[in-house]
């Protein structure tokens, strides 16, 4: 307790004024409803969790896959890892949502950008598959002069005899996922805060809700969506997620000694909180058309809307490729001269910037204030510069990283969005193999509780 005898805020998450002795008491659950999915349709997975002590905010959800014949050695792409498996998640409680996140692979691409190279080497690809990590590839027999870069997972290139390139990175061997030996397939995790941005500044009072609360994700089909493959693999293979691995790790946290949290549900028996969720919008787009310039009303009118989060994609990108769908597209860059760019936001009857922004440079510091500092090199972002290694990962070029990390964030600085919504405006001198543009809008809603019903709105 507090000094003066009151029960500290144990929902936020910020440290609590107070020594108070906790309990951790952890649940492997099963999910009630799974689906694989196949070819055509996607699959699905539901899990109930019992209404007891506080939802840790990092509990995990784990996964696992089985390639299909003739794969040996399949992966997760680098910028993701685990997570291209779920197209979306949703977080219920009772029949309203609290959380729903369209797409939310690419979001969470988005924001993998953000972890520095170090902690995607040595933590996240243990745990996530993430390596997104880059190193210097030194000239041969030299220590100190390097003319490219590359992934870096820990293990060393390989080098043909005589040193021809390319070189070959490989995935480490516990990593991989091979058809012919189901029982050693990897299983990675996916933290409950990642999938819902409710949980990243609050967690759940379980015990406080009359409710139940449900965790649905919906998987992306099992052909070419679900993993990344060696070269030489078969990409017509059906990728399958391992049944008896899927399991949600339940963290109950329970304050006190005494009756502290029957005295915190007392004193609480109607409260509110505000936290973000994001709304996806997808508009297929092609080269001509970003040329020309495209004005995309992504909607949110009379809502609280935060950020805006942009992305260009190559929808082709699939299995065979280092990186899936989950990519940011940069305009073309021609004989060393970067292609035009012109980018905008309008609502409220004005434009966020007074000139249409026109410069990659001035893109990623917009992209840096809204975001955080993206980890990413200046080819990875805009293709420019151009000093990615021609060697390969898992016999695939690096170079096709060059360019596909394209993110435009903006932070909103207008107030409540009026009645004609939110419009995003972009043209340039994007690749042929643009195809698809998608946009999150990041904006605020309040839930309540009130004797043990939630109740949800927007702000």
């Amino acid at each position: 307790m507090d000094s003066d005898g009151s029960i500290p805020n144990l929902i936020s998450l910020s440290q609590i004024p107070t020594n108070m002795e906790t309990e951790l008491e952890t649940d492997l659950l099963e999910p009630v409803v799974f689906t694989q999915g196949n070819a055509a349709s996607d699959g699905f997975c539901r899990f109930t969790l019992q209404n007891k002590g506080f939802l840790h905010s990092h509990s995990k959800v784990f996964l696992s896959i089985v390639p299909g014949a003739g794969v040996n050695s399949a992966f997760f792409a680098p910028n993701v890892g685990i997570g291209q498996m779920i197209k979306k998640a949703v977080l219920k409680i009772g029949n309203k949502t609290l959380n729903e996140v369209s797409s939310w692979d690419k979001l969470f691409a988005i924001k993998s950008a953000l972890i520095k190279n170090e902690n995607n080497k040595e933590r996240e690809q243990f745990t996530t598959g993430r390596f997104m990590a880059n190193e210097f590839r030194y000239t041969e027999g030299s220590d100190v002069d390097a003319s490219s870069y590359g992934l870096d997972n820990g293990l060393e290139y390989v080098i043909t005899a005589g040193g021809a390139p390319p070189g070959n990175l490989n995935v480490p061997i516990w990593a991989e996922s091979d058809n012919e030996n189901p029982a050693e397939c990897p299983t990675f995790s996916v933290d409950l805060s990642d999938l819902f941005p409710f949980l990243k500044v609050n967690q759940l009072p379980l015990y406080m809700i009359n409710e139940p609360i449900n965790i649905e994700l919906t998987f992306h089909p099992t052909v070419g969506f679900r993993n990344q493959i060696g070269s030489g693999d078969d990409a017509t293979k059906e990728t399958l997620i391992t049944r008896s691995d899927i399991k949600f790790c339940a963290d109950y946290v329970y304050y006190g000694q005494n009756d502290e949290m029957t005295q915190f549900a007392n004193a609480n028996r109607d409260m509110s909180f505000s936290f973000v969720d994001y709304r996806s919008s997808d508009m297929t787009v092609n080269a001509t058309k970003l040329g020309t310039g495209i004005i995309r009303n992504v909607g949110m009118a009379n809502r609280v809307v935060n950020r805006l989060l942009t992305t260009v994609s190559d929808s082709g990108l699939g299995e065979g490729d280092i990186i899936n769908q989950q990519n940011g597209l940069s305009p073309a860059v021609t004989v060393g001269v970067p292609g035009i760019i012109l980018y905008n936001v309008r609502y409220n009857d004005r434009f966020e910037f007074t000139s249409n922004v026109n410069n990659t440079a001035r893109l990623f510091s917009i992209l840096t204030d809204s975001e955080g500092v993206p980890f990413l090199t200046r080819d990875q972002y805009s293709n420019q510069k151009q000093l990615m290694t021609a060697d390969e990962l898992q016999g695939i070029s690096q170079t096709i990283l060059n360019g596909k990390f394209f993110y435009l964030g903006t932070k909103l600085t207008n107030g409540r969005v009026g009645n004609r919504g939110l419009e995003v405006h972009l043209s340039g001198d994007f690749p042929a193999e643009a195809d698809l543009m998608t946009t999150f809008a990041e904006y605020l809603r309040v839930a309540s509780l009130k004797d043990g019903m939630f109740e949800v709105f927007n702000a």
